[in-house]
């Protein structure tokens, strides 16, 4: 198995490699299915937990759309936010400019430190460079998500988001990497029987 530097390597030159449409349709293709989620709906029905998210680089799935409809509809969307030599969760009021502002290598982030405890998260949407189907993740080699979900409630929703070729057979893994529970990709998955392969 290649070591994980050359994966993040690999993938890092898959996704610069996309064109901008096709990065904007796979984008608005896992936004609808992660809007018809009926697990995700389930987890957030009792606005007893927040939904965790993250603000796309412009290399990353954009999560934008799906965001923008679940604070309309009173979700309590959170997402991480640099403090020091961490990252902890603040609430997202919207994705307006004077609600965020920009932290390391230009990604933004809520611009108020209105925390949230990552044992408060019902749902996390996870980014990453490579994700198997049976939940292993690679990730930027910063060890910020596992921390985050390290602390989190043992019965949330962990969702990751990829391109189709950023799943793989296999992947290094180590003691503290953290599982997810499904992997949502732009095109049909067979962890997603719900949703009919495109026409």
């Amino acid at each position: 198995m290649p070591p994980k530097a050359d994966i993040r390597r690999e993938m890092r030159a898959k996704r610069k490699a996309l064109a901008p449409e096709e990065r904007a349709n796979a984008s608005s293709a896992i936004c609808r299915k992660l809007l018809d989620d009926q697990t995700i709906a389930e987890k957030l029905s009792g606005r007893e937990g927040a939904l965790a998210v993250y603000l796309a680089s412009k290399e990353e799935i954009d999560l934008a759309d799906f965001i923008a409809v679940m604070i309309e509809r009173g979700a309590d969307v959170v997402s991480p936010r640099r403090n020091g030599g961490a990252y902890e969760l603040a609430r997202l009021k919207s994705l307006s400019e004077r609600d965020l502002r920009y932290g390391p290598m230009n990604i933004r982030e809520p611009a108020e430190a209105d925390i949230v405890e990552p044992g408060d998260v019902s749902v996390w949407i996870v980014p990453g460079l490579a994700f198997t189907n049976d939940g292993k993740r690679l990730g930027y080699g910063g060890g910020w998500y596992d921390r985050l979900l390290s602390a989190s409630r043992k019965n949330s929703l962990k969702l990751g988001v990829a391109f189709d070729f950023q799943l793989v057979d296999d992947l290094p893994s180590e003691p503290h990497d953290r599982r997810l529970d499904r992997i949502v990709t732009d095109i049909a998955s067979p962890l997603l029987p719900h949703y009919p392969p495109e026409a």
